[in-house]
């Protein structure tokens, strides 16, 4: 006999949904609002009995939309982000295809799949808490399913009754997070053509990078085992772009490789490491300049490859937050090749009479590339002025910009030296990445953040056999390199203008109680990734060492799991068993009762107590009215008032035929 849900349960179940879609929002807009959404209010207006549910034809064509949809949005059916999309699509559309036990019983496991969607996507301290949250009502809501009696809409009730379930099975989680195996593969890897932030892409314009600061968005955060570098040396390479079309450049094409380890190299080198947020596609950050990379994951390690200028990119771009330890050197003598030369000297044939002149300016009686590099950063501090917003250019001419817009952001100064540089005959490129990070005052990592997005140049020294860093923008700002990013683009212009040099302002800066709280939150969240992503093989392995077992295998560590879950399984037969034996004898034989008329058609309500229910058996079946009205009277006698007349009961039952 199924159980029948009533109203509590319907209501809970479409709270339930939308909960769960509301991770899956901003990464499946579409799907949640056209398909979730449309379902979600359609079977709220059933519920209060304002249209019924949708016929066949109705839902077929739903159907359709949802596919179309997701084939429109993600461009194919199959694939990670496709399927998370319709199995969004698909708990929708079970909403408003059945009220029954059936239907609720696959909701709530189509509920459970779209929550493991998410926390395979995600394991950040919000979503483990939202997770456990989340199983705690599902949890409450299987048993509400089955359980009989009459229960009221009410949520503290059903938060009180999940709650007091998972605490119950919290400990076999726990155990088994410890024990169970760690495995690492390419398959849970898998990742969607999402584009990069702007201005980590292939190509970069006048106004990426300027759009990208004025978000506030996590982009890693760093730790230093050892000593840490000064805030203006905190140069962090991503890309080089090398291919000139006067104020665009792009990344041009350069030879990738399998890093080496540097051995002995890596002794007296700079180490740090990084926890990478999932918005850069094949980007790898490192300080300037970085010589190894090290990934905790092993797929990752083998994915990842370098290519010229010490730039370290993954062959398949990564969706999830990763771990990596990095090592950086200053940058060692090189050779620079006849193509490689011409490559980084590639520029776009320029006429202006003015940049003529200022390229012979700069040029004059200077002997190296480094001694028209200086002579071309004082012309930048005195001409040029550095802000957020800049504006759009009319065209991406260089001159346009030299001379008439004379403001910009980092991109804008680095582009246009780099330009400058290569018109003089001199090799430059440009490096995109970041430059700063803020220390969080109650952990011990920094955090780089979107606002410390940055562009610098790199110019060939011929007499250095090197390349050597020149960043015009501290010659336009130089107090955005003394505060970082984050700080001085979160300062109004009043303050700029009163700050006589980063020190100054320092020492009057107080961070109000709401950057506090969100350098506490952050604390707590980032610590929480890097327990988990540092819990990989090797850790567990050094965890168990650390508790006298040195040579456990993961042979070993998945039998003791099975052996975990055998205990579990068993605990909650035995405790069931238990409880049916500590159950009324009264309530056993209303029990067989009850099933003996669903036999005959007859099924209790949830709605209804035993008495109601008798009282309509007695209507329904009009043969045994005198039986089913004598067993009421001796079952609320015994039950209610706790009056030995059970083997009366069972007698009466065996006549009721």
């Amino acid at each position: 006999m199924s159980p029948t849900p009533n109203r509590f349960f319907h209501l809970s179940l479409v709270f339930l949904v939308a909960l769960n879609m509301v991770p899956h929002f901003s990464d499946f807009t579409v799907p949640v609002l056209g398909v979730g959404g449309l379902c979600l209010i359609w079977r709220l207006l059933y519920e209060y009995q304002v249209v019924p549910l949708p016929n066949f034809l109705t839902k077929l064509g739903m159907v359709i939309v949802a596919f179309y949809l997701v084939y429109q949005n993600f461009g194919q059916l199959l694939g990670l982000e496709a399927g998370s999309a319709l199995l969004i699509c698909a708990v929708g559309l079970k909403l408003i295809d059945g009220v029954g036990y059936r239907a609720a019983m696959i909701l709530l496991f189509l509920n459970f799949m779209l929550l493991l969607a998410r926390f395979l996507e995600s394991q950040s301290l919000g979503i483990t808490i939202f997770a456990g949250f989340d199983l705690i009502i599902t949890t409450a809501l299987l048993v509400q399913l089955h359980n009989s009696s009459r229960v009221k809409f009410n949520f503290v009730t059903l938060f009180k009754t999940g709650t007091k379930l998972f605490l119950q099975i919290a400990p076999f989680m726990i155990l088994l997070f410890f024990v169970f195996p760690r495995f690492s593969t390419g398959f849970l890897n898998a990742r969607s053509n999402r584009p990069a932030l702007d201005g980590f892409k292939e190509t970069m314009q006048p106004g990426s990078m300027s759009r990208l600061a004025q978000t506030n968005q996590p982009a890693f955060r760093v730790r230093f085992p050892a000593e840490v570098p000064v805030q203006g040396e905190m140069y962090w390479r991503g890309g080089i772009l090398a291919t000139n079309l006067n104020m665009k450049w792009e990344r041009g094409t350069f030879d990738k490789s399998k890093p080496t380890k540097p051995g002995s190299l890596l002794k007296g080198a700079t180490h740090y490491e990084i926890l990478l947020e999932p918005v850069f596609n094949d980007w790898i950050f490192t300080l300037d300049r970085g010589i190894w990379v090290e990934h905790r994951n092993r797929f990752l390690q083998m994915n990842t490859m370098v290519m010229d200028g010490g730039i370290f990119i993954l062959k398949k771009p990564h969706d999830s937050k990763y771990l990596y330890e990095a090592y950086s050197k200053p940058a060692v003598k090189e050779e620079l090749g006849k193509k490689d030369r011409r490559v980084y000297l590639q520029a776009p044939e320029n006429s202006d009479p003015r940049i003529i002149e200022l390229i012979s300016r700069i040029s004059q009686n200077t002997k190296t590339n480094e001694a028209k590099a200086f002579r071309l950063m004082r012309f930048y501090q005195s001409q040029f002025r550095y802000t957020l917003e800049p504006g759009a250019m009319k065209t991406l001419e260089l001159s346009e910009f030299l001379f008439e817009k004379k403001q910009g952001f980092c991109e804008h100064f680095a582009v246009s030296f780099a330009a400058l540089m290569r018109l003089a005959g001199v090799p430059s490129r440009v490096v995109v990445g970041f430059q700063g990070g803020r220390k969080n005052s109650l952990s011990d990592y920094y955090l780089v953040t979107s606002k410390d997005a940055h562009a610098w140049t790199e110019i060939w020294s011929e007499e250095k056999k090197q390349w050597i860093r020149f960043d015009p923008t501290t010659m336009v700002a130089p107090l955005r390199f003394e505060l970082g990013g984050d700080l001085y683009h979160s300062m109004s212009e009043e303050q700029l203008a009163q700050a006589q040099s980063g020190d100054d302002f320092l020492s009057k800066y107080q961070p109000g109680w709401i950057k506090q709280t969100y350098f506490a939150l952050d604390a707590l969240a980032t610590n929480w990734n890097m327990f988990l992503l540092n819990f990989d093989r090797t850790g567990q392995k050094d965890f168990f060492a650390k508790l006298g077992f040195k040579n456990i295998n993961q042979n070993l560590l998945l039998s003791v799991s099975l052996l975990i879950l055998l205990s579990f399984f068993l605990w909650v037969r035995l405790a069931s068993r238990k409880n049916r034996k500590k159950q009324n004898p009264a309530q056993k034989s209303y029990l067989r009762l009850r099933t003996r008329l669903a036999k005959k058609g007859i099924e209790k309500e949830s709605y209804e107590g035993p008495s109601d229910f008798l009282d309509r058996a007695q209507k329904a079946w009009p043969e045994q009215k005198e039986g089913l009205q004598k067993f009421k009277k001796l079952y609320l006698e015994s039950y209610y008032g706790m009056t030995d007349r059970y083997s009366e009961i069972d007698q009466v039952l065996k006549e009721i035929r």
